[in-house]
């Protein structure tokens, strides 16, 4: 069963939580659990990919991410800014939640229901764009801040 498969519920955290002693322990749990088991943004998207069986090139076209920084980003040597997530995420095919996920686990930001370009974003997945070209054809229709 991958990461992706499984939720950890409060009741299995509070029960893994009982077993923590020093700072050491602390900070294993932390690590391991408040992400959901991911201490990487490239650790998620990897285990989505596989997850889902994506082909790569898929991704790279449809994020608009050049080859190189995508290898360098899946090899978690490099860690890319929000929009490149999002970029990513949409590149993935993921759904609102799966993209905020990602956005957590980065340590970024999720999508703000109170920001107009966030909104935007939003909405674009919730109605599965297909790709980064075609969501900066909405937001720059409204006059915001295209996905670069």
């Amino acid at each position: 069963m991958s990461k992706i498969e499984k939720q950890k519920t409060t009741k299995r955290l509070e029960d893994m939580l009982k077993n923590v002693k020093g700072e050491r322990d602390a900070a294993e749990f932390i690590a391991k659990n408040l992400n959901d088991g991911y201490e990487t943004f490239a650790e998620y998207f990897n285990d989505y990919i596989a997850y889902k069986r994506l082909k790569l090139p898929d991704i790279m076209a449809k994020s608009g991410v050049s080859r190189n920084y995508f290898y360098n980003i899946l090899n978690g040597d490099r860690n890319p800014g929000r929009d490149k997530i999002i970029a990513l995420c949409i590149g993935a095919g993921m759904n609102y939640d799966e993209t905020n996920r990602a956005l957590k686990i980065a340590g970024t930001g999720i999508l703000y229901p109170k920001n107009e370009r966030d909104v935007r974003i939003g909405i674009a997945i919730n109605n599965r764009v297909a790709s980064v070209l075609e969501l900066n054809l909405v937001l720059e229709r409204e006059g915001l801040r295209i996905i670069e």
